[in-house]
């Protein structure tokens, strides 16, 4: 029996306090650098952008997850949660979310949901 997955949506579609499953290109990968967390340790947080033929949001990527994708790589993030970071929305993979790289681009990141092409 396949697995099903829950529907992708488009990045000009995510608001903020949802969890959603998006496909996207990661665009821009930042360095990797170390903060300090809560327990009173250090961790690593890293920072992208996705996107899509509709829109671009930023990615945060904590602990093991920096080292998951590289630019270029066009990725799924299922159930990661989205929230609002100065202004603007953000997703990361949140307690359940899971994210994939995926092999055989078969759609442009710039082709819009309607087909046309944007530039």
């Amino acid at each position: 029996m396949p697995t099903s997955q829950p529907p992708k949506i488009f990045i000009s579609d995510l608001r903020p306090s949802r969890v959603a499953t998006i496909e996207a290109e990661v665009v821009q990968l930042d360095e990797a650098r170390e903060v300090e967390n809560r327990q009173g340790g250090k961790t690593k947080v890293r920072n992208a952008r996705l996107k899509d033929g509709t829109g671009e949001i930023a990615l945060v990527l904590w602990g093991s997850e920096v080292d998951l994708v590289a630019q270029g790589d066009r990725v799924r993030i299922t159930e990661g949660w989205v929230k609002d970071y100065q202004g603007r929305p953000q997703i990361g993979l949140g307690r359940t979310g899971k994210l994939e790289k995926l092999s055989g681009v078969t759609e442009s990141v710039d082709d819009a949901p309607d087909g046309t092409v944007q530039s």
